[in-house]
């Protein structure tokens, strides 16, 4: 037997879900999470594992996917390590000035909002005499001279342990930056350094030097989280070469190549979910699905339209801007783990702080005092107190009592039981807030998409909101708690090159074209053979990024392998008025081109986890499945509501679930409001339908 392995590090749980290779086999377990070293959950999440499946081994495991949120929490957390910069004499205002932009929608009513403060600090930042054109000439030599001097006192004075380098236009010419990196390792090798021309070799300049001080800001942490994960693994007997993390594009890499690109793992926790969801879209023919990913600490919300995930390459974590590729996701804090507490203006208010992993809610026993959103769940009767994650782990009934009386409901003057729901009505106005602005925002109607319901909170939160909002069905699947760890398993290898060169098409010649193209194929190459790819099946995908002459954005057209001919210019042209076209309703083909970008994608195939479909030869009776009565509370519904609960293992096609309704399962619960139907379909997902 050989297995596959996902974990995904959540905020309280950390996630596994193991496949037999051979036979499909699925095995599903949770462990709590470990924030204060990651790496030590995703092994306990591994010798459970091996422990709980009678006959595995370490050495049966043959592929190993993880995500994390390690990237992600040290911006959002500030807690990367000292970063100092390194730019271009006279370019000292553009990452202090960043893009001048307003707020985000959510922020624009906020009196309050202040932009996050750099995560390097203007006395971190020092500007070098040196000079490259636009077109890759010298205008001024390297200074090594004032680049050893600058870095000395960063280093010795300031106790800088990670260095960026931008330098203006190194994408056309590299040789300066390279040479800093090697001064710096020569004289200071303990400190890392990052450069622009390595990790986003393209154009506007904020966006390359906002996205190399991130790579700089939490390399090192990243770093020594996977050099322990890696030992970790080797001390196991886990020998196979295939050990990956996840990308913020929704594709894995080796951690050998995550040490080295760590600004690609920044949304690597998230992305897996929205993996997950367009399985799930495909899968059931709901093409249009907005996933909705709710653990203890954040909620994750991504749109996939048509079956394709959403992608930017002008993305933010933290109020940081990212210029790589990654799924298009807008997280809120907001999750089982977020506390609610009355303000100083004597109204509820409910996060965006979570009580995370530990203490957690004041249900678990572990010491929290703060009332949660998952106190308010088990007040309100969603949970059963000893069924929590299939009765692996109990939950004190009181203790949510004590903590939402003594901290809401007696502050403002209510009973228990309307405090909880307060909490919720809350929790669950802003999730549907954000829910609708990530949609309306794109020029979308929420009613015209499904909701898939993610994370062991998901499901809870998910029937209610998609009530509220008029969104027709809930898709859940048969792990939602587990989502994200599914999607490890469902996606494959996948890599972004890039290369800005800027040249009006008709003037650039195709043997020079080939040039770039055939450069950043051997770059892929190398990376894909470094992490085992069977390099027979590594596929390979040309971009070209063109614009009218003049414009300020460009559009990705497929470019074909091969010798780029005068007529492949033209058709690519053709591809690119009509795109033009299709996107914004008008083109201009009198327009020169210009080329922007050169772009690479290679992508190694995988063995994907799939939902097989399961159908008993003979029906059983729904009353089979029904475990018994429990009073739960529903606003809807006028109050307290004597609620069937129901097994979800024990669910099969042809089962109909009227709301309302609770269905317990090991990883999660689903919570269907009145006026929704229930129904599970041949692959085991639930499907829950508005009725009108």
């Amino acid at each position: 037997m050989t297995w596959a392995i996902g974990i995904d590090t959540g905020g309280t749980f950390t996630d596994v879900i193991a496949m037999e290779t051979s036979t499909g086999e699925i095995h599903t377990l949770k462990v709590p999470s470990t924030p204060t070293d990651p790496s030590r959950a995703l092994l306990n999440g591994l010798e459970a594992f091996l422990q709980a499946v009678p006959g595995a081994t370490a050495s049966d495991i043959s592929f190993f996917a993880h995500g994390t949120t390690v990237a992600t929490n040290a911006v959002i957390e500030r807690k990367g390590v000292p970063t100092g910069l390194l730019i271009t004499r006279g370019t000292g205002a553009v990452y202090m000035a960043r893009m001048s932009r307003q707020p985000a929608p959510s922020e624009m009513l906020n009196p309050n909002f202040q932009k996050p403060a750099p995560l390097v600090a203007n006395r971190f930042t020092r500007e070098i005499p040196e000079r490259v054109l636009f077109d890759g000439s010298v205008e001024l030599e390297l200074n090594e001279a004032e680049v050893l001097t600058a870095v000395t006192e960063l280093v010795e004075v300031h106790g800088i342990r990670s260095l960026a380098v931008c330098y203006l236009f190194s994408f056309m010419r590299p040789l300066h930056e390279q040479r800093t990196k090697e001064l710096v390792r020569q004289h200071f090798p303990q400190v890392r350094v990052s450069l622009s021309s390595d990790i986003i070799p393209i154009i506007r300049e904020y966006r390359r030097l906002s996205t190399t001080v991130l790579d700089a800001y939490v390399g090192p942490t990243l770093e020594n989280y996977l050099s322990r994960l890696n030992a970790g693994l080797r001390s196991r007997d886990v020998g196979t070469r295939q050990v990956f993390i996840m990308q913020s594009n929704g594709g894995l890499m080796s951690i050998k190549v995550a040490s080295d690109n760590p600004v690609q793992t920044l949304l690597s926790g998230p992305a897996a979910g929205v993996i997950s969801g367009a399985y799930l879209s495909k899968l059931t023919g709901l093409l249009n699905v907005v996933t909705f990913d709710v653990g203890g600490t954040s909620t994750d919300i991504a749109t996939i339209v048509d079956g394709v995930v959403t992608e930017t390459n002008e993305g933010t974590v933290a109020g940081h801007d990212a210029a790589v590729a990654m799924n298009e996701i807008s997280t809120i804090g907001a999750g089982g783990g977020t506390i609610a507490r009355v303000g100083a203006d004597n109204r509820l208010k409910v996060g965006p702080d979570s009580a995370g992993a530990r203490p957690g809610a004041a249900c678990y026993g572990l010491g929290g005092e703060d009332p949660t959103v998952t106190d308010a769940d088990l007040v309100l009767g969603y949970f059963d107190p000893d069924y929590f994650l299939g009765g692996k782990y109990k939950l004190n009934a009181d203790l949510a009592h004590q903590a939402v009386r003594k901290k809401v409901a007696e502050p403002l003057g209510l009973s228990v039981e309307a405090a909880a729901a307060g909490i919720i009505t809350v929790i669950n106005s802003r999730m549907e807030g954000e829910l609708r602005l990530c949609l309306i925002s794109r020029g979308f109607d929420p009613r015209l998409f499904a909701l898939v319901a993610l994370g062991g909170a998901g499901p809870v939160r998910a029937c209610m909101i998609a009530k509220n909002l008029g969104i027709e069905k809930v898709i859940i699947p048969p792990y939602p708690g587990l989502g994200s760890a599914m999607g490890l398993l469902m996606t494959d290898v996948k890599h972004n090159y890039l290369l800005s060169r800027l040249k009006l098409l008709v003037e650039f010649d195709g043997d020079s074209m080939n040039t770039v193209f055939e450069t950043l194929v051997e770059r892929g190459s190398a990376e894909a053979e470094a992490e085992g790819t069977d390099m027979q099946t590594l596929e390979i995908q040309l971009y070209l990024d063109l614009r009218y002459l003049g414009q300020g954005y460009e559009l990705s057209i497929p470019c074909p392998r091969g010798s780029i001919t005068p007529a492949e210019k033209e058709s690519l042209a053709m591809q690119f008025h009509q795109m033009h076209l299709k996107i914004y309703g008008h083109n201009a083909l009198e327009k020169p081109l210009e080329v922007v970008n050169f772009r690479l994608v290679t992508t190694a195939r995988l063995r994907k986890l799939t939902l097989t479909s399961r159908t008993p030869d003979v029906l059983p009776s729904l009353a089979a499945a029904q475990k018994g009565v429990r009073r739960a509370y529903f606003a809807d519904e006028g109050g307290w509501v004597d609620t069937p609960v129901f097994e979800r293992r024990l669910l099969h096609l042809g089962h109909e679930i009227t709301g309302p309704a609770i269905i317990e399962q090991a990883d999660s619960t689903t919570v269907v409001a009145g006026g929704q139907i229930a129904r599970p379909d041949t692959h085991g997902n639930l499907i829950v339908t508005l009725v009108h």
